[in-house]
């Protein structure tokens, strides 16, 4: 078994996660509905042969209960295909629920989809693995998985069946039919499993594209260079019908020769039954029962051929639904093995003080780990008073051999939490030991240092600021803060009772679909009874549990976006709030509003800017060089005649004023 068929088979585990679950008893219902499909199905088939027999002796009472019976039949059979097909459609719902409540679990777990969308690049669109791929999958499947689990029965019974009405002729012929078709639609079918993967791919490609101009609509209306995108969209769409076609191109191969072998099976079974009546095995029967044995033994042999005939076409749903499902346990073998990675870094090690740890040499690292989830010490860790965070390195491959059924369901964002308790350590909030970040290695680049051997203390009340020219690490550093990239060397160390109140806030926000309170915010959300936020989104929303039917991104300017995310921060009220040119789109006097509410409320800042105006709000500066990791931190410069400098840090300030 190859390692995709065996991905596949492993999916069974999430179909069905357990004797009890739902989709097991609708499974159940499904066979249950197919086994007596095949048993009607059986009785309608003989039913000619018989009319034959009474018509041909010409008993009324027998063809007038031969019509009842088969009226009785007719209505069961339609009630059992309906049935079988609402269950297998239902199945495929449940399926696909199950399917991709997991795949959810994985993609929102440790920050899988960040490392999956920026830092990985090896699966492309996840966004149409998850909602496309999964539903293509779990439609054909379902469609033939009672197919695959009926059919050997119904062979084997009209095997036996055929048998005894044609003797060893019967079933041969009918197995050298099936053997003939099977070698060569197996022939035609083996380029079509990378096509449909190809053409998926492709599909992705084209509706990323489309996305891509919906989301950046207004800039693409200022650049004025929508001829430019409308030849790369065609482009894209001519890539996805070339592709498209070629695939209808080689299943119209397969289909004259699956239509072929069907219809020289229903010539077949009047051979096969052509040998006994010539040799005179039949000849004691009398014309009508000669009549109502070739009705028979016709129904017999071609249902035969169509059951081995459906088996070949099966094949061709296979074919196509391989792609998809090799997409989709692409994802869950990545996924999974994020989450594996997640679990074994960092490891136990031995505590030992801060003081021991090492500077870092660039030229000990040839490669640098990549980026990975690092573990949380909960309330039943045991450690020191401080404890050193091992670095694993987790670049080698890592074997998949956790069970789906099991696997890990956290959500929490992973950040690596350490004591702090320490008496001299009560008001440190965050602290660099030897840190050392390179970015992370992608398929065009390679990684480069970008800060070197960083030690300082964030300490409760003392606001940081990081400053440095584009591209020099600044909000690398705080990604590395937040557990999205690993370090190559030293420790991050965050006060763990203070964990639950530390706030991050981006430079581009984001807000999901719903109402204004769905954003995490209150009615009126007030600063020493002054309200600071002024949108008039309550009157644009229509209320507060309005969801409107527009984007918050579509409506809301860059400059609005960034005030109303403030508004979450300062709802929230956090220990520390880091903060990554987060009023980069505001201006300068409502920057400095925002930022005196922040002081107001004593919350202690870790600031990434470029505007020396956020000097005032600070009280030291690390200037990041963007050369060889080089660094460099000052003191704010305060009080003094004529500088600007942390004035306002030392000033007691009145009620926050209304942000307008």
């Amino acid at each position: 078994m190859s390692r995709k068929e065996e991905e596949f088979w492993r999916l069974h585990r999430v179909f069905f996660p357990g004797l009890l679950s739902v989709n097991t008893g609708v499974f159940g219902l499904l066979l249950l509905t197919s086994g007596l499909e095949q048993f009607l199905a059986y009785r309608v088939g003989i039913i000619s042969g018989k009319f034959f027999n009474v018509l041909g002796s010409k008993n009324l009472e027998e063809f007038k209960s031969l019509c009842i019976l088969s009226i009785l039949i007719v209505i069961g059979i339609s009630f059992t295909i309906s049935a079988r097909v609402l269950t297998t459609k239902t199945l495929q719902v449940g399926w696909r629920q199950t399917l991709c409540q997991m795949l959810h679990r994985l993609y929102l777990s440790n920050s899988n989809y960040y490392r999956l969308n920026v830092l990985d690049g090896s699966i492309d669109n996840p966004d149409q693995r998850i909602s496309s791929d999964v539903s293509s999958l779990v439609e054909s499947y379902s469609s033939i998985i009672s197919s695959l689990v009926v059919t050997p029965f119904t062979i084997a019974y009209y095997t036996w069946d055929a048998y005894t009405r044609a003797g060893w002729i019967g079933p041969t012929g009918m197995y050298i039919l099936f053997v003939v078709s099977t070698i060569v639609n197996k022939f035609l079918m083996k380029p079509v499993v990378h096509i449909t993967v190809e053409r998926e791919r492709r599909e992705g490609d084209f509706r990323f594209k489309h996305v891509q101009v919906r989301c950046n609509a207004e800039s693409l209306a200022f650049h004025g260079s929508a001829s430019s995108e409308l030849t790369k969209v065609n482009n894209k769409l001519s890539e996805v019908c070339g592709v498209q076609q070629k695939l209808f191109n080689r299943n119209f191969i397969i289909d004259i020769s699956v239509n072929m072998f069907a219809y020289i099976g229903a010539i077949a079974s009047y051979l096969v039954i052509s040998v006994p009546i010539f040799a005179g095995v039949y000849d004691s029967l009398s014309g009508a029962e000669i009549s109502q044995m070739i009705s028979e033994n016709a129904f017999v042999c071609i249902y035969l051929v169509s059951q081995l005939t459906k088996l070949v076409s099966i094949t061709g749903t296979v074919a196509s639904m391989a792609g998809s499902t090799h997409r989709v346990c692409e994802l869950v073998e990545r996924l999974v093995k994020f989450g594996k990675e997640a679990d074994l870094s960092p490891s136990t090690c031995t505590t030992t003080p801060p003081s021991s740890a090492q500077p870092f040499d660039p030229q000990s690292c040839s490669s640098p780990h990549p980026p990975s989830s690092p573990t949380f010490l909960t309330e039943h860790s045991e450690p020191s008073a401080l404890e050193t965070v091992c670095i694993v390195d987790t670049s080698e491959e890592i074997g998949d051999t956790q069970q789906i059924s099991n696997l890990k369901e956290t959500l929490e964002d992973p950040v690596i939490y350490n004591d702090l308790d320490r008496g001299e350590m009560n008001d440190v909030l965050l602290e660099f030991l030897w840190f050392s970040l390179f970015s992370p290695r992608t398929s065009s680049s390679e990684p480069e240092l970008l800060i070197r051997n960083l030690n300082l203390k964030l300490i409760k009340g003392r606001n940081l600021l990081i400053m440095g020219p584009s591209s020099s690490g600044k909000s690398s550093l705080l990604r590395a803060v937040r557990g999205l990239w690993k370090p190559a060397q030293g420790e991050v160390i965050i006060n763990r009772e203070l964990e639950h109140r530390f706030f991050f806030l981006p430079q581009k926000p984001f807000f999901t679909n719903g109402t204004l309170r769905e954003q995490e915010y209150s009615q009126f959300i007030k600063i020493n009874g002054i309200q600071i936020i002024h949108l008039g989104l309550l009157d644009r929303c229509g209320g507060l549990d309005t969801e409107p039917n527009w984007s918050w991104y579509d409506v809301l300017s860059p400059g609005e976006q960034q005030r109303l995310a403030f508004t979450r921060l300062l709802y929230h009220d956090p220990a520390l709030a880091v903060l990554d040119e987060a009023t980069s789109a505001i201006s300068q006097d409502v920057e400095s509003r925002l930022y005196d509410c922040c002081l107001e409320r004593k919350i202690t800042l870790l600031s990434v800017g470029h505007r020396e105006s956020l000097k005032q709000f600070h009280h030291q500066v690390v200037n990041l060089s963007g050369e060889d990791g080089e660094w460099k931190m000052e003191d704010i410069v305060s009080d003094k005649p004529g500088d600007k400098g942390a004035t306002k840090l030392n000033r007691v300030w009145p009620s926050a004023p209304t942000l307008l």
